[in-house]
């Protein structure tokens, strides 16, 4: 018996060693390549070519600002913020008004909408370029940033709804009744008591969707074509074409490291709250 257990002991020690392994490989396959592009960026072009995988000889800090000149990502970084935070406030406002009352209300067609919401999370985003752009046209926000915060905030409502529908089936209905018997109505009752009791949901879906939003390129460049209304990764590409014949790596490198640290950042401060919200999501739904 003793036997046994010690041979179950070291087959669960070799599987736990295997899987540290296994998680360290994934890590270093992520963290190195972008190791890489923040030590590019801060090397001169022949400090590139005879020490591509190096530290730099010198730091060429002066490579940011031209990636900011030259590269247009001051404006790039300006119009993503934009499109960014009213895509979110958007996104968030519908998603969390038609989670809420999904949840809490029973009401014919409920079942089949639920259905409908599902099914639009698993088609591709691309399928829906070419409606969008006539819908854009017909709309007359074909070319702006308006237009390119409706379809970002409208994309996003249903995976976002199926998120908050957990969190508010876990909130208690006597919550609800204590407001109404208080003389709250129904939007007093959702915008100050449920709204922010769901508040790990609401920063769970926030941080996922400015990520997905912030990194978005296919759209981008489809409805949008006046150069001072780019947003950031169109404007990467575009600075990488240029640079296609005499390639400036250390700006090219540093215009990446500038697209990076916002969601980066953004990430780093609610990752704990991310992980608690999709735990707690999935509670019930």
């Amino acid at each position: 018996m003793g036997g046994k257990r010690g041979r179950n002991r070291r087959k669960m020690n070799g599987i736990s060693v295997l899987g540290t392994l296994l998680l360290c490989l994934a890590a270093a396959a992520v963290v190195m390549p972008l190791v890489w592009v923040l030590l590019t960026s801060l090397k001169s072009n022949q400090d590139f070519y005879t020490n591509v995988w190096g530290l730099p000889k010198e730091w060429m800090w002066e490579n940011y600002g031209r990636a900011w000149e030259k590269g247009s990502m001051g404006s790039g970084l300006w119009n993503s913020l934009l499109v960014t935070c009213g895509s979110l406030l958007l996104g968030l406002t519908c998603s969390s008004t038609t989670a809420y009352v999904l949840s809490r209300y029973r009401f014919l067609g409920r079942g089949l909408l639920r259905k409908i919401y599902l099914a639009a999370i698993m088609v591709p985003s691309i399928i829906s370029l070419i409606p969008q752009y006539f819908m854009l046209i017909h709309l007359k926000l074909l070319d702006s940033l308006p237009g390119l915060i409706l379809v970002y905030g409208l994309s996003s409502v249903p995976f976002a709804s199926f998120v908050l529908y957990g969190f508010f089936e876990t909130l208690p209905h006597e919550l609800e009744e204590a407001a109404r018997m208080d003389g709250a109505g129904y939007f007093r009752t959702f915008w100050q008591i449920m709204f922010p009791l769901a508040r790990s949901g609401l920063v769970t879906v926030m941080i996922i969707n400015f990520i997905d939003y912030w990194n978005e390129y296919y759209k981008a460049l489809t409805y949008l074509s006046t150069p001072e209304k780019l947003t950031i990764p169109v404007g990467l590409v575009i600075f990488t074409q240029q640079s296609q014949y005499r390639v400036d790596w250390g700006a090219l490198m540093a215009s990446n490291v500038i697209m990076i640290i916002p969601a980066a950042v953004i990430y780093c401060i609610f990752q704990n709250t991310i992980q608690k919200g999709l735990t707690t999501g999935a509670v019930k739904g």
